[in-house]
């Protein structure tokens, strides 16, 4: 499957072909500390031009076994077009981490490669009170890595560095759109893991076996990592600091038909709630896995989705605080 998918790069440069030909592709590679390389390089994709005033940080879903899509693409080209309309020029980043069941793709190398590309957002002016991180599936999982990551560093410094923000600034907001908060024991969250037969994901294709590819590195899932790999098995008050140090405002968002809404309903309510008093979550009605996403696979345009002008209103709202808290 990863063959006849391509990488993230064959998947950008095939959508810039089609969808921004005059602006031509933006790729930029990270330079790697030498003694923590493993994987792949760390590529930057820019949709739309390189701007840097306010910041949208994609990190893209594939249940780490896949990079960013043409779908994806075009989802976050069609919501930058809807926010320059309302004169909000906003640049979208996409992350394009190591994926796959190589040894050099296991966790926490996304963690690593997350924290880099948020460093380096920074490093070139962005201010972090400008920038949201948004990631579906996977990559809403990623994000919970990352919020986790700087709320507690994670305990191996010599595989993720600290990631600490300037003094007294926070990140604007963070959006899990179908986040994967449970990918060792999915089942012990509810019954909507078996029962909603229509979603999109695979039964089988979440199993242990697979999980185990992505934890190589930690084959006894060792407890000091569990929560952030699979942040719905942390500590209830293991966000309790998010809101006064990491970030603004979160968005959560999931189809009352996919099998992962017991866990992600378990996740918002135990983790982050209450802890966090601007944190919002979504519940679609007869929505699956990543629905707002699974539009732009077959049409350029949300195919009457009444969750996508609510989700691209909530980042557009957290963009035009910026005006008036510089």
């Amino acid at each position: 499957m990863q063959y006849f998918v391509g990488s993230g790069l064959h998947q950008y440069q095939r959508w810039v072909k089609n969808h921004q030909p005059k602006l031509g592709a933006l790729v930029e590679e990270l330079p790697l500390d030498s003694d923590r390389a493993r994987g792949e390089r760390i590529r930057l994709f820019w949709i739309g031009p390189k701007r840097t005033e306010k910041v949208l940080l994609y990190l893209p879903g594939g249940a780490y076994m896949f990079q960013v899509t043409e779908m994806m693409l075009k989802f976050w080209r069609y919501a930058q077009v809807e926010w320059e309309r309302q004169g909000l020029a906003i640049g979208i980043v996409v992350l394009s981490y190591s994926v796959g069941s190589d040894p050099n793709a296991a966790f926490p190398i996304q963690l690593f490669q997350a924290t880099q590309a948020l460093k380096y957002l920074i490093s070139i002016g962005c201010n972090p009170s400008n920038i949201q991180i948004a990631g579906d599936s996977a990559g809403g999982n990623l994000i919970t890595q990352l919020l986790s990551h700087m709320v507690h560093p994670f305990p191996l410094p010599s595989l993720v560095p600290p990631l600490n923000l300037p003094p007294g600034s926070r990140l604007r907001g963070a959006i899990m759109i179908s986040p994967w908060v449970s990918l060792s024991n999915p089942e012990q969250w509810g019954p909507t893991f078996r029962i909603n037969h229509y979603d999109v994901t695979n039964i089988r294709g979440l199993g242990e076996e697979y999980v185990d590819t992505i934890f190589i590195d930690f084959p006894d899932k060792h407890s000091q990592i569990i929560p952030y790999a699979e942040s719905v098995s942390a500590p209830d008050d293991w966000f309790s600091d998010l809101q006064n140090t990491v970030v603004d405002r979160i968005l959560v968002t999931a189809g009352k038909e996919e099998r992962l809404l017991d866990q992600i309903q378990v996740f918002f309510k135990r983790k982050i709630k209450p802890y966090h008093s601007d944190a919002v979550l979504l519940v679609q009605d007869g929505g699956i896995h990543d629905d707002m996403i699974m539009d732009f696979a077959v049409a350029n345009t949300p195919l009457g989705n009444e969750l996508t002008p609510v989700v691209l209103e909530w980042i557009a709202k957290g963009f035009r605080m910026c005006r008036y808290q510089q």
